[in-house]
C-alpha cells in the first residue's frame, strides 16, 4: 500500500523487522509498514521505544495501550484503534473492558492511581494551558513521582504527534 522500497539491502531489513512485529503482534499494521517504507530506521526506533513502555517497571505493561486506545478514539486513528484493540485482546482483556475503556479512562482495568495518571495525562496534552502545579501534587500524594508522570505524559504526546503525522500520510495515499 505504502511501500517504496528504494533497494535490496532496506528490502531485506525491513522483511527482518516485519517478521519480528509479524511474531509480536500476529501482522504488520498499516501504519508500521508506512513508517517502514519511509525510514526502517524510525520503524526501529519506535518498535523499541514501544517495547520499553511495555517493560515500565512502576507502571502496568498493558496501561500504555489502554491510553494509545483512548487517545485514538477521541482522534479517530482508526489503526490504532484497531491495532491497540486487537494486541488488548490478545491480553485476554474482554470486549466489554477494551469498548468501555477506549471512551472513558476511569473504565480501565486498573487501580485508581493509574485511572488518575490516565486521565491527568490527557489533560496535560490536551488541555495543557489549564494543566498546573494541583495536578501534579494529586498524582505525588498518591504515589506517582516525576519520571513516571513525564513517561505517561510523553507517550500521550508521542501517540498524538505519531497519529497525526500517519494520518497525513494516510489522506496522501487515499487520494492518489
Amino acid at each position: 500500500m505504502f511501500i517504496k522500497i528504494k533497494n535490496d539491502k532496506q528490502a531485506d531489513e525491513l522483511k527482518e523487522v516485519y517478521s519480528k512485529i509479524e511474531k509480536l503482534f500476529g501482522s504488520v499494521p498499516p501504519n508500521f509498514e508506512l513508517i517502514g517504507s519511509i525510514d526502517v530506521n524510525i520503524l526501529k526506533d519506535f518498535l523499541s521505544y514501544v517495547y520499553k513502555l511495555m517493560q515500565h517497571k512502576t507502571i502496568h505493561h498493558d496501561y500504555f495501550a489502554f491510553l494509545r486506545l483512548y487517545v485514538a478514539e477521541q482522534e479517530n486513528f482508526t489503526y490504532c484503534i484497531g491495532f491497540n484493540t486487537m494486541l488488548l485482546q490478545t491480553k485476554n482483556y474482554e470486549s466489554e473492558v477494551i469498548k468501555s475503556a477506549k471512551f472513558d479512562l476511569t473504565k480501565i482495568p486498573f487501580d485508581d492511581k493509574h485511572k488518575l495518571l490516565a486521565i491527568k495525562s490527557i489533560k496535560a496534552i490536551f488541555d495543557s494551558k489549564n494543566f498546573c502545579q494541583n495536578d501534579f501534587n494529586e498524582l505525588y500524594k498518591i504515589g506517582w513521582n516525576d519520571k513516571e508522570i513525564f513517561d505517561s505524559i510523553e507517550h500521550t504526546g508521542f501517540l498524538l504527534r505519531n497519529g497525526r503525522i500517519l494520518t497525513a500520510y494516510t489522506q496522501k495515499a487515499n487520494k492518489l
